[in-house]
């Protein structure tokens, strides 16, 4: 806590500079000593700049205030707060200066680490504040303080170690001397766990407690006989009891300690013993290059445990395209652009491998092309409502070749409104992820109406993400309906994202209902730096549900190129099972298509659409929908 002291005996700043000891003379009262000789002085009150006597200050009276006593100089007793009005020049008064006191009232005792509310009066001085330190603390010490500006009583928080302390009122001004002490016993808290005795490495594990959940109090779990104070992953006590946290994942003995916030010491321990755990993984002996392995596996299936595919003899650190397990039983993992020997892996989150299996990644055979056209392909917007749903959360503040998610998709949603919506069109922003940390909050920026390519730029320039905000993406799906309720003309929903709902919503519900509402909706799906294939194929069914197409970008050039397709009229070429493997635009380029029979659909319009469509290897084929 700053004290703004100058130092003791330091000159006033004159003409010579601060600091050199030299004083401007100027009229005004002296301040001495009762009894002092002709000529001594302690303090002018011409000189404003000068150290103020120990409890006693000088300063300007503002204009028109003659302090009472027809003086334009006055000095204030901070003890007191009194102004004190000078004699004139060459003249002597007598003055007294009394000492002022502060009482405080407070409990006893208190637990440790828990708040303390501490009553109190005293002068109350620009400053003062009240503390609480260990008894015996040399005189002008102090730990954590509250200003007494804040009022009475005051909340203070108990050091974590039991003990003998004091609760001091200090003045705020020169060596914070103190007004008013009142003792204070701490007292020992304690803490008392539960778990089970054993887990699976990785494994989730409940932990019910109870004990003081002071602020930041927190449980973590840590090898048997660790130094106290050390922690691993955590969990704050605030987060309620039971609470969970993840095991290690390599085997052995562990304690699963409850920690305070302040010192990090240990109010309980219960003792954890971690095993070991493996995993096996099924696939075909080999797969084509660019194209699409299903692995079947067997482990733990822990939170965040995942299956990736690399090159055989890679470290064990190397990652590759992969899919989450929580996905299902059987996963799906796009190969390699290189045919050649690989591994599959079954990979905890700290890296470790529980399970391979080797594949032969071989050539895919030559693909073929498909082209869609269409006399009228149903692009123009004129009397549409464009509304554009962008990702702000946490994980948009990662970084492309140097330059953050965030930046790349404002520049994108910035060209689509300033180069590509047509004059006519009406257009929303709703943005989530940039308002608040771990919250599921979605803010409507730009409200629906007629386009203001101004009014637009400047909103989305404004939008900066936030660190651990959360992905509602079904809320802010379902937010948009609201906010284009009512309104005449098709609706195109355009929303850009680089990540999956973590809010615990339904978004292909939700753009099922918005489907099935009879209103002519469209949805559109940008990924931006998705690189997992079922999660590309999740976004894929979801924008079919909404009639829609989805866009894969993996940097900032294929993000603005996918909004500016956005506002296309897509088609989408699906296999055997429904699942979408191509998709274009209709009277656009043509689209890559391994060889075979397939379906083309408008999704925009179910009845446009084509069954058995061959596509042979090295040539286009070319339909009307």
């Amino acid at each position: 806590m700053g004290d703004g002291r100058a130092g003791v005996g330091a000159g006033c700043a004159g003409a010579g500079g601060a600091g050199t000891g030299r004083r401007r003379r100027r009229g005004g009262g002296r301040l001495v000593r009762g009894g002092s000789p002709a000529g001594l002085h302690h303090h002018r009150s011409g000189c404003g700049a000068c150290r103020p006597v120990r409890g006693l200050s000088v300063r300007q009276a503002p204009p028109g205030d003659t302090g009472g006593a027809g003086s334009a100089r006055q000095l204030r007793d901070p003890l007191s707060g009194r102004r004190v009005a000078l004699p004139d020049a060459g003249q002597r008064a007598a003055l007294t200066v009394v000492d002022v006191a502060a009482t405080l009232a407070a409990p006893a005792s208190v637990e440790a680490g828990a708040d303390v509310a501490v009553s109190w009066e005293g002068p109350d001085n620009a400053r003062d504040f009240i503390t609480l330190v260990p008894a015996g603390t040399p005189e002008g010490d102090y730990a954590g303080y509250v200003y007494t500006r804040r009022g009475s009583p005051l909340t203070l928080s108990a050091p974590d170690q039991a003990g003998d302390y004091e609760l001091r009122y200090l003045l705020g001004s020169g060596a914070y001397r103190t007004l008013g002490r009142r003792p204070l016993t701490v007292t020992a808290a304690g803490a008392v766990l539960s778990a089970a005795g054993s887990a699976p490495a990785g494994s989730a594990v409940e932990v019910a407690w109870q004990g003081p959940d002071n602020p930041q109090d927190f449980l973590t779990i840590v090898p048997a006989g660790a130094p106290a104070g050390e922690y691993a992953d955590y969990v704050y006590t605030a987060r309620g009891s039971p609470a969970t946290l993840t095991a290690p994942e390599a085997p052995g003995s562990y304690e699963i300690r409850y920690l305070t916030g302040q010192s990090y010491a240990t109010l309980g321990v219960v003792p954890l013993e971690v095993t070991a755990v493996s995993a096996s993984l099924e696939a075909p002996d080999a797969a084509p290059a660019r194209a699409a392995l299903d692995v079947g596996w067997t482990g733990p299936g822990n939170a965040l445990d995942y299956v990736t595919l690399v090159p055989a003899g890679s470290a064990d650190d190397v990652d590759g395209a992969y899919a989450m397990v929580a996905r299902g039983d059987t996963l799906r993992i796009a190969t390699p652009d290189e045919p050649g020997a690989y591994e599959l892996r079954y990979r905890t989150p700290r890296g470790r491998v529980l399970g391979r299996r080797p594949v032969t990644i071989v050539p895919r055979p030559m693909p073929g092309s498909l082209r869609v056209v269409a006399q009228s392909s149903g692009t123009d917007l004129t009397g549409a409502t464009v509304a554009v749903v962008l990702d702000a959360s946490g994980s948009m503040l990662q970084r492309l070749d140097g330059t953050r998610r965030i930046d790349l998709a404002k520049a994108a949603v910035t060209g689509l409104v300033t180069d590509v919506l047509p004059d006519g069109v009406d257009f929303a922003l709703r943005v989530f992820g940039h308002r608040e940390a771990d919250a599921c909050r979605s803010d409507l920026e730009i409200s629906p109406g007629a386009l203001d390519r101004g009014q637009a730029v400047a909103v989305v320039s404004s939008i900066e993400a936030m660190n651990l905000a959360r992905t509602p993406i079904a809320d802010s799906l379902r937010q948009i309906a609201a906010d284009t309720s009512g309104r005449s003309g098709p609706l195109l929903v355009v929303l850009v994202t680089d990540g999956e709902e973590t809010c615990d919503g339904d978004p292909a519900g939700v753009i099922e209902s918005l489907s099935a509402s009879g209103t002519d909706v469209r949805v559109n799906i940008v990924g931006f730096a998705i690189d997992e294939l079922m999660l590309q194929e999740t976004f894929a069914e979801w924008a079919r549900l909404g009639r829609g197409r989805y866009f894969n970008a993996a940097d900032g050039d294929e993000l603005a190129a996918s909004l500016r397709e956005s506002v296309e009229t897509p088609f989408a070429v699906l296999d055997g099972d429904g699942r979408v493997v191509a998709s274009g635009i209709v009277n656009g380029p043509a689209v890559e298509v391994a060889p075979g029979a397939w379906r083309v659909e408008l999704p925009s319009d179910l009845a446009r659409a084509a069954d058995g469509v061959e596509v042979a290897p090295g040539t286009e084929t070319r339909i009307a929908l």
